[in-house]
């Protein structure tokens, strides 16, 4: 290296200096306000070396980083936001948080990397003790807890912004810490459960999202505390911080690890943003919605990944295909086909309508629009058949379908065809309500005079489960003369027919058909017939 070669420490020196004269200057348009109080000179240097002294490594700080970790596991595999907070109340990650922000504020290497020992050694801690409580629980799904907490939001952002400013500030006022650390606490230590849990179950998604959720919320709550620090004067004057090579490498190094991911989230966030109105603009134009009954919208478009859609929307009437119209619409604006999962709820006047969106905002609140969404264009496909209605069940993971009559479909075929969609439904349960029929004649076979089950009266049986009616009225019959023993033949087989609805949860009731003129037809020598829809009762 030439002589006229600036050194690392000279630049970084200069730089220094001209970042301590810009914010000074602005330190004293804050210092007029009176948000503060005088840190000038003992009262400074004394809430530094408080703040210094609180982020240092103790064995009572690993202690309770492992039960905070700990109890915040247990509430997230059982769903349970209170014992959620309650793993925060005894927490410590506040003091290494705010020792490396105060690091930060004076450009102090040699803080910052102490601090961020202590941050990943307590980060460690936690993530190694969602891993044992995971394999140790008997409680292994995703719950809603979980699931979001796998990958940062806006909100998530926003948060940990305003714990970091809100901890800064209760910092420098040397009172009301402690319930701030609460706050910061629950931007930290769940995302660190979640990323035992993934490890735990070898999902990698689940702990990559949430780590990169907990050095996006570390990094917003660092730079939080160095920007209240270096406004307030209670960071350390730039000019007595040592220059040491290795510190300020160390300095950069983790400036670099935190900024990094907050910068990416900041990108992802600001996509999904705009993905999101290209998104709610499409829906209105296609469906004619007002933006009122767009009742949902989640647009979620990884760094790495195809995005994917979830809305609910509040219609007058179905349209068949909107969502394979809005993929083609958006796969052509954006150069990517996206992932849509679109309910349409019909709701024809405003008193149905006004229901439809309460009914929508209150499954937001109880279980959130979920990460993993159904693939409805594989289970479609797996159909085979149109859709003239569909619902998805979020919290017990099901899909409904009722699709079109079809000619020469029988109950085994939509039966089949809600198994094939089922093997495509990665984990959801499909449903398919078949087309309703008002009587079902089943043949039966008979075995010494014992009825006998066939596939026939499996089908009937799923059919009427899927119908959701009660009450059946099951006539047994048999071909040919009518004696004492056809006639308890007969009832033996509805009697067999009843026992299969009660598997099934459905109530019935046995008779024998006694009315020759209705056997004609019928299948078999020997059977049953169910009678799905009751006569109408009217008034003579």
């Amino acid at each position: 290296m030439s002589s006229d070669t600036p050194s690392p420490a000279s630049l970084f020196a200069k730089l220094r200096g001209g970042v301590s004269r810009s914010i000074a200057m602005f330190g004293a348009q804050v210092t007029r306000t009176g948000l503060f109080p005088d840190l000038t000179g003992e009262a400074g240097k004394a809430l530094r070396q408080s703040v210094r002294e609180d982020g240092q490594i103790t064995k009572s700080y690993m202690l309770m980083c492992g039960l905070s970790a700990g109890i915040a596991t247990l509430g997230l595999l059982q769903s349970s936001t209170a014992v959620v907070i309650g793993a925060m109340l005894i927490s410590p990650l506040m003091g290494p948080i705010a020792s490396m922000g105060f690091g930060f504020a004076s450009l102090d290497g040699r803080q910052i990397r102490e601090a961020a020992k202590v941050i990943a050694i307590g980060a460690a801690i936690g993530i190694l003790t969602g891993i044992l409580l995971t394999w140790l629980s008997p409680i292994r799904n995703a719950t809603s807890e979980i699931v979001a907490r796998t990958e940062p939001t806006l909100l998530d952002l926003v948060v940990a912004v305003f714990s970091g400013i809100a901890g800064a500030y209760a910092t420098v006022q040397q009172k009301g810490a402690t319930a701030i650390g609460v706050a910061i606490a629950t931007a930290l230590m769940p995302p660190l459960a979640t990323v035992g849990y993934g490890l735990g179950v070898a999902n990698p998604r689940f702990a990559l999202g949430a780590f990169l959720l907990f050095l996006t919320n570390l990094a917003a709550i660092a730079f939080s505390f160095a920007l209240i620090a270096r406004l307030s004067g209670a960071a350390r004057p730039l000019a007595k911080v040592e220059n040491a090579p290795r510190f300020i490498l160390a300095g950069l190094a983790a400036f670099s690890v935190l900024a990094a991911p907050l910068g990416l989230t900041l990108y992802r966030v600001t996509a999904e943003a705009r993905a999101q109105a290209t998104v709610r603009r499409m829906l209105a134009d296609e469906l004619s919605l007002k933006p009122l009954n767009v009742a949902q919208l989640q647009v979620r478009w990884p760094l790495r990944g195809t995005p994917s859609i979830d809305a609910v929307v509040i219609v007058p009437q179905y349209t068949n295909d909107a969502d394979r119209r809005l993929m083609a619409n958006l796969e052509e604006r954006w150069g990517i086909k996206p992932t849509i999962n679109l309910q349409q709820v019909v709701a024809a006047d405003l008193q149905s309508q006004t229901q439809a969106l309460v009914d929508a905002a209150v499954e937001t609140s109880a279980a959130g629009i979920a990460r993993d969404v159904p693939p409805l264009v594989a289970i479609r496909e797996a159909i085979g058949l149109p859709t003239q209605a569909l619902w998805v069940n979020r919290t017990e993971r099901t899909v409904q379908l009722v699709p079109f009559a079809a000619e020469g479909w029988q109950l085994g075929d939509y039966r089949g065809a809600e198994q094939a969609a089922a093997k495509v439904a990665e984990g959801w349960n499909v449903r398919i309500v078949p087309p309703v029929q008002p009587t079902l004649a089943i043949a039966l076979d008979l075995k010494d005079g014992a009825p006998q089950g066939n596939e026939a009266l499996t089908d009937a049986v799923w059919a009427i489960q899927r119908w959701g009616v009660q009450g059946i009225s099951v006539a047994g019959y048999m071909q040919g003369a009518r004696t004492d023993a056809a006639n308890a033949a007969a009832l033996a087989s509805a009697q067999f027919a009843v026992s299969e609805l009660a598997n099934a949860g459905v109530r019935g009731s046995a008779r024998v058909l006694t009315d020759d003129r209705l056997q004609r037809g019928l299948p078999g020598p020997a059977g049953v017939v169910f009678s799905i829809v009751k006569p109408p009762e009217r008034k003579q």
